[in-house]
């Protein structure tokens, strides 16, 4: 009989072991998560070696039997079965804090077979009472939910026990965009401070684009001709300053129209660019980033730098909102003139409109208002 060994982060190992099938044919496979007393990657290979050899000799033995996974060996399995079916790694590096932070130290040690849904509204309860937001613990709620019904499939567990359990509801708040003199007032501090960052800002609002998005366009991006914007990409980064880029949120390519303000924009900054090069010696390259802090364009500036940033410009200007909230001011500005949700959906990306119609519902009364008089005024008796 024979077993493997994984190395599933920097000294944490995890060991399988085969042990028949079921009755209904899938693979019967006992697990252990082994960790090295350091965390870098390669330590802690020979106790790895023992631990399964251990295993082993228990499994042939039959001293360890199926049923004895406890919720830490599903959760590496889950993790690493979403890394290779690729999730991004933002959003790896979210399920991990989750399950290094909470889900481990508080239900790793609990066996599958026993696991119930009164240990996840305890655990609910218990982040509640430390003053964690619903929303906090709803997403929690999520990834355990996701990690037992893969568990399920797997049939390493008889029932997701998720489902019935009751994570505490979630009030929508109504969402505040800052206004349009707010924005120029946002965008002119920023143009003082770094030029780059400003016309970053200016396009977000434009668009309504998310700052992974902003940050990933390139010069080749830009239809000049059709004035249409493609987006495509997204930046990511993880700790240590590493970036790389993926597809948008919903893996969704978005051609978006640009008026005459946002073309001449981008031509000043595009000539700013090629300046900088020329002043030193330099050329920017065909497929460029169109907001980098290189004179090539050969980076783009990292997500996190441009949310520290506005949060600067705006704590200077005594203005309470944040970069996420040019998004909602181009979404509110559009859905007040009157553009159909239809339309606002499309630019801002989302898959569904009524995603658009649930966000955005605190602008649709004023609409509605403007709705009854325009019937009212067509309908009027004559007098």
């Amino acid at each position: 009989m024979r077993g493997s060994k994984t190395e599933i982060s920097p000294g944490v190992w995890k060991l399988r072991v085969y042990a028949g099938r079921r009755p209904n044919g899938t693979p019967i496979q006992i697990t252990r998560t082994v960790r090295a007393d350091e965390r870098r990657k390669g330590a802690g290979q020979r106790l790895a070696d023992r631990e399964l050899a251990k295993l082993v000799s228990e499994v042939e033995a039959g001293k360890a039997r199926p049923g004895t996974e406890t919720v830490a060996n599903l959760l590496d399995m889950w993790l690493e079965h979403c890394e290779s079916i690729g999730h991004s790694p933002t959003t790896m590096r979210k399920y991990r804090q989750l399950a290094e932070s909470v889900i481990r130290p508080e239900l790793g040690r609990i066996r599958l077979s026993r696991l119930t849904a009164r240990h996840l509204d305890q655990l609910y309860g218990t982040m509640t009472a430390k003053g964690n937001k619903p929303l906090t613990v709803r997403r929690l709620h999520t990834v355990i939910g996701a990690m037992l019904s893969q568990g399920e499939r797997w049939d390493l567990v008889t029932t997701n026990v998720a489902r019935k359990a009751r994570p505490p509801a979630v009030h929508a708040e109504q969402i505040q965009a800052p206004d349009v003199q707010q924005v120029r007032a946002i965008i002119a501090a920023a143009d003082q401070k770094e030029p780059t960052i400003a016309a970053l800002l200016f396009v977000g609002a434009l668009t309504g684009a998310r700052r992974g998005e902003l940050c990933a366009l390139r010069w080749s991006d830009l239809d000049w001709n059709a004035g249409v914007l493609t987006i495509a990409r997204s930046v990511y980064e993880l700790q240590g300053g590493i970036w790389g880029e993926k597809a948008t949120k919903r893996h969704q390519v978005r051609r978006l129209s640009l008026d005459e303000v946002g073309l001449e924009l981008l031509r000043r900054h595009r000539h700013e660019v090629e300046r900088l090069a020329a002043d030193l010696e330099l050329e920017v390259r065909p497929d460029a980033f169109m907001f980098s802090r290189s004179p090539v364009g050969a980076e783009p500036i990292r997500p996190e730098i441009v949310t520290k940033f506005m949060a600067a410009v705006v704590k200077k200007l005594g203005i309470s909102t944040h970069l996420h909230a040019l998004r909602h001011f181009s979404a509110t500005e559009l859905i007040a003139q009157g553009h159909d949700v239809r339309t606002v959906a499309g630019r801002l990306g989302h898959a569904d409109a009524s995603i658009t119609l649930r966000v955005y519902s605190h602008v649709l009364p004023e609409r509605d208002k403007e709705a009854a008089a325009a019937l009212g005024r067509r309908l009027a008796l004559p007098r």
